[in-house]
């Protein structure tokens, strides 16, 4: 007797895509003149105290230094105004002051200490460096590893978790000047891991998990550097809708009599919905308390439905809220690859988003008007997911009206144009479909607006031709 085993996706896809987007596309930043790769990209991105954002590469170096004999290349931190302009003192190659160095290894992460310096992990090391003068003031070494390090997090009173994007380590406490405490997890070894998140109390803590992604692990400790952290849950993962995974399972008996022989096979399937790991590649919380989280590029083949995009989260409820990003989308409108590192502007108005695939920092900004959507509010109308989405050409947006009102259903670009309005009159209570025909736009994500007695709801839908 053989048994064959197969997994079978079925795909009956009703994707949704982010809903009640809280920010939308501004503009690039600053993007390097080169093609996608594996090889190389965007690591990391900071502000500092001033406003200005540091930014870091993995694999392309910024400088230098030849020898008769052999190259050394050099991965500075490049640095610029909220205009894009490059600072003078850009980039910083070499550290000077109580720290002197040479930044010989690839950009791994970046973020900003309590005290508005910077912090750069590289290949088992992070420098703290003087955001107004790029001097080098602390550097810690991490025992017993020369691989990359993950991002730094940094808590409320300035102390700082750390790990190593190998499997297999502990994710490291340290004090602000880079002096260790101790270990908040003695051995991480669920996935590979870029980057580390914690609360501003410092009791909770996110980790990033990618080849082969696992989620976003939740841990807590009531007493960070006294008692352990201990695993809570895992954020991120979905089942999606529609989607199915079968399992075929061929059961195959061969009987043999004299010279014939006869081969008889029953087959059975088992139909399962189909559960989406999330392979978080950054994580970091925002101003508001929310998590915010990249799931890696689509093009690897493992996240087909959730990937290339940012996803939220309230950590409070755990619950996701929404996605930024349009998926392998033009860069130069909002479109995401593989997402390396957040931050935010001063007075938290303002995001910057590293991307590796597309080697840039964009720009986004609160969302308003368009943007605003806001479940909390009683509402006597609602706006309904399109179907089918995403869609080629034509789409239904359904509505409905609790009372008669005037109507405005309007199509908008990520980047807040208007595209057309498909109704603009006064309609009784009742429930209502509208047939968009999408022929003569291009491919890509669009925000369909609903206007109702002076309140907005806002959803997207994606165009695929």
């Amino acid at each position: 007797m053989k048994v064959f085993t197969i997994l079978v996706v079925l795909l009956f896809v009703t994707l949704t895509f982010g809903q009640e987007a809280g920010w939308t596309f501004e503009k690039v930043l600053f993007q390097y003149d080169l093609e996608v790769s594996n090889s190389y990209g965007m690591h990391g991105v900071a502000v500092d105290p001033d406003g200005n954002i540091w930014t870091g590469m993995y694999n392309w170096p910024t400088d230098s230094i030849v020898t008769d004999t052999d190259t050394t290349y050099i991965y500075g931190c490049r640095i610029f105004d909220s205009d894009g302009n490059e600072l003078d003192m850009s980039p910083v190659n070499i550290l000077t002051g109580a720290v002197t160095d040479t930044i010989t290894s690839s950009c791994r992460g970046l973020a900003t200490a309590h005290d508005g310096n910077i912090l750069l992990s590289v290949a088992g090391k992070l420098y703290k460096i003087n955001y107004q003068t790029g001097e080098g003031m602390a550097m810690y070494d991490y025992p017993e590893y020369t691989g990359s390090l993950t991002k730094a997090a940094v808590a409320e009173d300035g102390k700082i978790f750390i790990g190593t994007v190998g499997k297999g380590h502990p994710i490291k406490i340290l004090n602000p000047d880079l002096t260790e405490i101790g270990n908040a997890l003695e051995e991480y070894s669920g996935a590979y891991n870029r980057a580390v998140a914690v609360t501003s109390d410092g009791k909770d803590l996110y980790l990033g998990s990618t080849w082969v992604g696992i989620g976003i692990p939740h841990y807590h400790s009531d007493i960070p550097g006294v008692l352990p952290f201990a695993a809570v849950d895992t954020l991120g993962n979905a089942v999606i809708e529609g989607v199915y995974d079968t399992t075929m399972v061929v059961d195959c008996d061969t009987t043999i009599n004299g010279s014939d022989t006869t081969i008889t096979c029953d087959t059975t399937y088992t139909t399962s919905p189909h559960m989406e790991k999330f392979w978080a590649e950054d994580v970091t919380i925002g101003p508001d308390g929310n998590l915010y989280a990249a799931d890696t590029q689509i093009d690897f083949g493992y996240t087909p439905y959730r990937g290339s995009r940012w996803w939220v989260f309230d950590l409070e409820t755990g619950e996701e809220l929404y996605s930024l990003g349009e998926p392998e989308g033009d860069p130069s409108s909002g479109g995401i690859w593989n997402g390396r590192g957040a931050a935010w502007s001063t007075d938290g108005t303002r995001m910057y988003l590293a991307d590796f695939g597309y080697n840039n920092i964009t720009v986004w900004k609160k969302a308003t008007a368009i943007g605003d959507d806001q479940p909390h509010v009683l509402s006597t109308f609602e706006l309904l997911q399109n179907y089918p989405n995403p869609f080629n050409p034509t789409t239904t947006i359904p509505y409905k009206l609790d009372k008669r009102a005037h109507v405005e259903l309007t199509v908008y670009t990520t980047t807040g144009e208007k595209v057309v309005t498909l109704v603009n009159e006064t309609k009784a209570a009742g429930t209502y479909e509208y047939k968009f025909d999408a022929s003569s736009l291009a491919s890509g994500m669009y925000i369909y607006n609903l206007k109702v007695d002076g309140k907005v709801r806002t959803k997207r839908m994606m165009l695929i031709k």
